[in-house]
């Protein structure tokens, strides 16, 4: 029987950004469940779009599902709170967060700092305008920019970021997922088997941080070379080599 694993996308993102990582594992022989979050894509918003709101939703989705979960950046939060709020979920013991969301305490307080100030900022515009530029090419371009260290892919990674990341119901639903990528942090779930992949490169979460939290919390940790925040784009093959192995072990 084909081992599942359910691919959890991050902030701004819908399933297409996970899309070449799927393939990769499904030409390994897993199959994939790859959707898209509430409030992204072509999925329905959520009443509650909190870290509590998408832990009850994943609880009633696909808590008695036995598949192994593999979270990406603002995915990994989430997954993380829910695995650790509903611990007795008929899930795979084993958990797998790409590019995880760490900070320091002093990185925590100037992210909390930049959301107080971007969140302010936004809601300064009118509801259409805040949502047009929320969803505008110059964002996208920034902040695909930021996040990818593989400078010979960046038009490519520039194209695929702003055609699959302002597929969100509107600029509340973006906004309520930038505070829990902004004052949140992914968090290590009990009785479960975690596996850190980060790109030495990530400029979002450094290597060094997640080496020593993993190292903190016993968890397995595997770092790709040449990497950013955006592994999924750029190295999808490697980052399911690395799933692939963490599994079969």
């Amino acid at each position: 029987m084909k081992k599942t694993i359910l691919l959890i996308h991050g902030l701004r993102g819908d399933h297409h950004g996970l899309a070449a990582l799927a393939k990769e594992l499904e030409q390994k022989g897993y199959n994939v469940i790859n959707p898209d979050l509430p409030g992204s894509g072509d999925r329905a918003e959520l009443d509650d779009k909190t870290l509590d709101g998408y832990a009850e939703w994943f609880h009633k989705n696909y808590g008695n599902k036995n598949y192994y979960i593999a979270a990406h950046s603002m995915g990994s939060i989430i997954v993380s709170h829910y695995l650790a709020k509903y611990p007795k979920d008929k899930v795979q013991r084993r958990a797998i967060f790409i590019s995880p969301i760490f900070r320091t305490k002093s990185g925590q307080r100037t992210s909390n700092i930049l959301y107080a100030l971007s969140s302010g900022a936004l809601h300064i515009l009118p509801k259409k305008p805040r949502y047009a530029f929320m969803r505008s090419k110059p964002v996208s371009f920034c902040i695909s920019h930021f996040l990818t260290a593989d400078k010979t892919r960046q038009k490519e990674i520039d194209q695929l970021h702003y055609k699959y990341s302002g597929r969100f119901a509107s600029a509340a639903s973006l906004l309520a997922d930038m505070k829990i990528s902004m004052k949140a942090q992914t968090v290590l779930p009990e009785n479960k088997d975690v596996l850190y992949i980060i790109g030495n490169k990530d400029r979002l979460t450094k290597a060094k941080l997640a080496r020593t939290r993993a190292a903190e919390y016993g968890a397995n940790y595997t770092e790709l070379a040449g990497a950013g925040h955006l592994v999924n784009y750029e190295q999808p093959a490697e980052l399911a080599e690395a799933i692939d192995d963490f599994i079969r072990a």
